[in-house]
């Protein structure tokens, strides 16, 4: 069968992409999609910028984190390269200490893809389409995400004109795939798709959706309360009512995440007979309105993390403390929302596909 345009574009971009080996002892924090503007109202950076910062200088440096910025880091459809830096010199400072540690990678996306066609020395850092990272035998293959559609492949420099000329002056915020339900699973599913043909694990962005295993938040909602469920009728009358409650509290949420997102199919639906292969991960956003998300590598582990602001958002803090810590007796904290082992994803990923 003859290979569409997306596929054809990623199976040369994972041929042309360089490896790195990472082991474990290697830590690593990937972060997409900061969107990094000039600092005025219509940046959506701005909310989340000192939460960023402080999570970077105060906890992945100190710690010897290898930081990734998976792609759109800077808004370069509604600003030039100068007025962002020339606003951010403070967050290009911290990433200055990473990169002079050789601790810092950066991918560009379908936003800030202008940098590509700098010079060298206009570029600040090296700049990557994409990252190969060597695990053992396995694969994980990093990718800002817009390479999977043709749309984005076509029509990306009319777009940046069309925000800049038009959007900016009317002070429209940017709209993205990250508000077209249909297309971020297309973009989901085609990543999955890709990943499961190659056995491989792949990181992507440019949805601003986190995925885990390949499963959304509503996916592993479901999963849960279908595991509740089936522990209903083995365990005491007293348990019965704890799982109860619990059953209607993911069932509230579930229906919350499917008034916000809409009734869209993901990539994989829990009880169809299709067993998912966990082999796409999204590390959200920096600009959620709760937080921001990150993927952590480290210590043979995978993680899904939320930062957030205590002042802003104070569900994690009630709800989860064992996974949820303070950054510094500041106001933000980091909890995690999702671990495995990579051997025991990598494990899945080879006998499943």
């Amino acid at each position: 069968m003859a290979k569409v345009p997306y596929q054809i574009v990623m199976q040369q971009l994972l041929e042309k992409t360089a490896e790195l080996t990472i082991t474990d002892n290697d830590r690593i924090v990937i972060f997409s999609d900061l969107h990094v503007g000039n600092g005025k109202s219509l940046d959506d950076f701005q909310g989340n910028s000192d939460l960023l910062k402080a999570a970077l200088s105060d906890y992945y440096y100190p710690q010897d984190y290898t930081l990734i910025l998976n792609g759109d880091v800077e808004e370069l459809h509604r600003y030039s390269l100068h007025e962002v830096r020339a606003h951010w010199t403070d967050l290009y400072a911290i990433f200055d200490s990473f990169f002079q540690k050789n601790r810092f990678y950066k991918i560009f996306g379908n936003h800030d893809s202008k940098l590509f066609s700098l010079f060298e020395a206009q570029k600040r850092y090296p700049l990557h389409e994409s990252l190969h990272l060597k695990y053992k035998n396995s694969s994980l293959f990093l990718f800002h995400g817009h390479q999977l559609s043709y749309y984005y492949q076509r029509f990306n420099d009319l777009m940046g004109i069309i925000l800049r000329i038009i959007a900016k002056p009317l002070r429209i915020k940017h709209y993205s795939v990250a508000h077209d339900n249909h297309k971020k699973f297309t973009i989901e599913r085609r990543a999955y798709d890709f990943a499961k043909e190659h056995g491989m694990a792949a990181i992507l962005g440019h949805t601003h959706r986190p995925l885990f295993e390949s499963l959304s938040k509503i996916d592993t909602l479901n999963y849960q309360i279908e595991t509740l469920l089936r522990r209903y009728h083995k365990v005491s009358q007293n348990d019965r009512d704890k799982i109860e409650e619990e059953v209607r509290s993911l069932k509230q949420e579930v229906d919350r995440q499917e008034a916000k997102e809409g009734k869209e199919l993901s990539i994989n639906k829990v009880y169809s007979d299709a067993t998912a292969v966990p082999c796409v991960f999204n590390s959200g956003c920096v600009i959620g309105k709760r937080g921001m998300t990150a993927i952590e590598i480290a210590d043979g582990q995978i993680k899904l993390v939320h930062w957030f602001d205590s002042n802003v958002d104070k569900k994690y803090i009630r709800e989860d403390l064992d996974n949820t810590t303070q950054l510094n007796k500041s106001d933000y904290f980091r909890t995690v929302l999702k671990s495995d082992d990579l051997d025991y994803i990598f494990t899945r990923i080879r006998l499943l596909t």
